[in-house]
Order: structure tokens, then C-alpha cells, then sequence
């Protein structure tokens, strides 16, 4: 089984166990690798043994990939890129997600300015 069908057959555990429970309404996908790793690790460490050559870079692209193509169906939406630590601690650059909850739509649309004004508060 591909990284990718793996990920299809979870999209509901991907939503509901990993992405809902991000604390933040935004998070990258250097954080989301971490918290799926904890999820589903021994899969993980089965889909890197996949690859002889740069296995992390294939496996975290093919999620990052995963998460750009299911952005409806995982209620995010790709906000850009951004700087932070990978599972090495080296800084680098990735992308950036903001949870779409249609439950919190006037909350969605402040996160989206708060962003756009690099993090400062927004007053209506």
C-alpha cells in the first residue's frame, strides 16, 4: 500500500485525531508530520524503509502533497509558507495550513487577517 492510499483510508483519523487536535487554528506541515508520526508511527518508519534514497524528504513531500490535494475534505487551507524547525530541528522552509471549520466561519475569517497582518491582533 502507497503513503497516499494509507492516507486516503485515514482521511477521517487524519481529520478528527490529528488536524482537530492541533491546538492552534494554524499549524505547518512540519507540526503536522510530528503529530502524524505519533499516530501512526510504525507505519511511518515502514513507509521510510520504502525508500533507500532521502527517505524523510519523500515521505514528508508525499504528505505535504497529500495534505495540498485534500485541503476541502481535511478543512484546511494552504495560508502560504513559513520557517520552522523540521523533525531535525533544522529551520526550514514549509507549508502553512489554516483550519476551515465551516462550524467557525467568523472565527476562520479572523485567523486569515491575523495572519495576513503577521500575527497582530484584529479588531472589528
Amino acid at each position: 500500500m502507497s503513503l497516499n492510499q494509507f492516507m486516503n483510508e485515514n482521511l477521517g483519523i487524519i481529520k478528527e485525531e490529528i488536524i482537530k487536535n492541533i491546538p492552534k487554528p494554524e499549524f505547518d506541515s512540519h507540526e503536522f508530520i510530528r503529530h502524524f508520526i505519533k499516530k501512526f508511527e510504525i507505519r511511518y518508519i515502514e513507509f521510510l524503509s520504502l525508500y533507500k534514497l532521502e527517505p524523510f524528504r519523500n515521505v514528508h513531500a508525499q504528505i505535504g502533497r497529500f495534505l495540498a490535494e485534500h485541503q476541502e475534505q481535511l478543512e484546511i487551507k494552504d495560508f502560504g509558507t513559513t520557517q520552522s524547525p523540521n523533525i531535525f530541528g533544522i529551520e526550514s522552509t514549509n507549508e502553512r495550513w489554516v483550519k476551515t471549520d465551516p462550524k467557525s466561519s467568523a472565527q476562520m475569517e479572523l485567523t486569515f487577517r491575523r495572519l495576513r497582518l503577521g500575527g497582530k491582533k484584529v479588531i472589528l
